[in-house]
């Protein structure tokens, strides 16, 4: 089990908000496990067979989270300390964008978990906000499982704000899903995955 660590943030003036020690100590070890788990039971599928995408471009294992059967965690609703979590850093966020409380309504309903092995990701530059369904999506989440060393790579990076973030357990990451804020993920090298959960805080319609 991790050591406890106390919560902190650092949200830059490029938007990107990034906040540490999120859940209690050993909760994102136990989603690992309980996802290891779903995908040897055939559970979830590969997004590059499900979407049809070429192998360079989509490679990983996705799960829609809000419909899986995860272990509670120390008595507790895996699902809900993930929404208390991730509202405490949204909450936090939104006390230096202030624009985003005057906007309307902006909720998430997403749990996205995904794993990338070595060689996958999602690999071209790309941003989250577009038509149709995708229109309404004002800020992007991630949440990091697991630590990822510098030669395991699997980096977050950001084009236009010259950032790269390495993935570091229990951390969550909120930017703009906007044009401004285009990205992707590198991939993953070694004998390493990278386990994250990913979504969206949606304007209400």
């Amino acid at each position: 089990m991790s050591n406890l660590k106390e919560f902190s943030y650092d949200i830059s003036d490029d938007f990107i908000g990034v906040f540490y020690n999120v859940f209690p100590a050993g909760y994102c070890e136990q989603l690992i496990q309980d996802i290891n788990t779903l995908q040897e039971q055939k559970i979830g599928y590969f997004r590059k067979d499900s979407e049809g995408a070429l192998n360079h471009f989509k490679n990983d294992w996705a799960l829609d989270g809000r419909t899986a059967q995860l272990s509670d965690f120390e008595g507790n609703n895996p699902k809900m300390l993930y929404r208390q979590g991730l509202q405490k850093c949204f909450d936090i966020y939104t006390e230096k964008y202030s624009t985003l409380r005057t906007a309307g309504n902006v909720t998430t309903t997403t749990m996205k978990i995904q794993k990338t092995v070595s060689g996958g990701g999602y690999h071209p530059w790309h941003h989250e906000q577009g038509e149709g369904e995708f229109a309404s999506r004002a800020v992007v989440f991630m949440v990091y499982l697991n630590t990822l060393d510098e030669a395991s790579c699997g980096e977050t990076e950001f084009l236009y704000q010259q950032r790269r973030l390495n993935p570091t357990e229990n951390t969550v990451v909120l930017w703009p899903a906007a044009y401004t804020h285009v990205h992707r993920g590198n991939p993953v090298y070694g004998d390493a995955s990278k386990f994250i959960i990913t979504g969206w805080f949606h304007y209400d319609e």
